[in-house]
């Protein structure tokens, strides 16, 4: 592999230089050719037949080949090496309730919920951050980790079937994120709440005075019309789109602000009340998380390359004495 890529594209020049070498053996040639015939040129000139000028053309050109992939850097032989970095833990819980499908946000407040996500993962540099889906029951669907990659692709399979339903229950999925993180860090620790529900059965102030007592913020993020509500769309066997309804009536799931910004207040958090608008959760970060005080924490091992640009540029450096001397040899 290499570590710079782009110098890769100068490999294109080669053609170029072999020109550039028969233009100027031809040139040279034919002036010569003036003066004398054929014969007399062979005897006064040896070398400057079409073997030597191959090998002087060859050695030019493998050793322009040589410090083009010396500038790319070629790296193999991999090792391991222990990594720590600094940063703070933060766990986002997201909310894979039904409602979340609610399309008063377009397309509707799960798929928006994930695009802020993005966002803040986009802002996110050495923090380590986890992922947490919850309904009825909280599931960890990311432990606190740095690869933003697996992140992303953890992210976008998350559905209304990532968590078990049957109500939203926020109080558990805060706990739950307080039991994942890891107790007495030298770091600041916080937690992202993204939800449009409403829950007192999981006893969420509680939760979030758990979330006090260990030094915890809450930012939490209050989605969808907290006035009028949105409904909840569903397929119905026949694959025909209808509404969830309770007892014969349309459920409208409203924005609970109360109690998101009551458990904001307790962690000395933020509530932002997102509603229907569009908002940057990764400018949320930054004005709220990113200035929380960073500790070091250990990352397992991780794999990396010796970077091998000296073998190629020695090799390159060799050939173009090797070139220098048999043209001054010719001269």
């Amino acid at each position: 592999m290499f570590e710079q890529h782009f110098y890769l594209l100068f490999l294109w020049l080669l053609p170029f230089v072999a020109v550039l070498f028969y233009y100027s053996y031809s040139r040279r040639r034919r002036a010569c050719l003036r003066f004398v015939d054929d014969t007399m040129f062979k005897r006064l000139m040896p070398d400057s037949n079409n073997g030597q000028f191959v090998i002087s053309c060859i050695c030019f050109s493998v050793a322009l080949i040589f410090i083009v992939i010396a500038a790319a850097c070629p790296m193999f032989g991999e090792y391991y090496e222990d990594v720590s970095r600094k940063g703070c833990d933060v766990f986002v819980l997201l909310d894979t309730s039904k409602s979340m499908l609610a399309e008063d946000i377009t397309p509707n407040r799960l798929e928006r919920a994930k695009s802020a996500i993005r966002d803040l993962l986009d802002n996110v540099t050495g923090d380590r951050i986890g992922l947490l889906a919850f309904a009825g029951k909280p599931i960890i669907k990311v432990p606190l980790t740095t690869d933003r990659g697996f992140y992303n692709e953890v992210l976008n399979e998350i559905s209304t079937a990532s968590a078990p339903s049957g109500g939203t229950a926020i109080g558990d999925a805060i706990r739950r994120a307080l039991l994942a993180m890891p107790p007495d860090a030298e770091r600041d620790q916080a937690i992202v709440l993204i939800t449009d529900g409403e829950d007192h059965e999981s006893m969420p102030i509680e939760a979030a005075k758990d979330a006090a007592a260990k030094n915890v913020k809450i930012i939490a993020v209050g989605l969808g019309d907290n006035i009028d509500g949105g409904r909840i769309p569903i397929r119905d066997e026949k694959g025909n789109l209808t509404f969830l309804k309770y007892n014969g009536q349309e459920i409208w799931s409203k924005v609970d602000d109360k109690t998101l910004r009551e458990i904001a207040e307790i962690t000395n958090g933020t509530y932002v009340p997102a509603g229907t608008k569009l908002f940057d959760l990764g400018q949320i970060y930054s004005q709220n998380i990113a200035n929380l005080s960073k500790g070091e924490f250990q990352i397992e091992q991780q794999k990396k390359y010796h970077k091998q640009f000296q073998v190629f540029l020695i090799i390159a450096i060799l050939l173009l004495f090797v070139f220098a001397y048999r043209e001054g040899c010719r001269r």
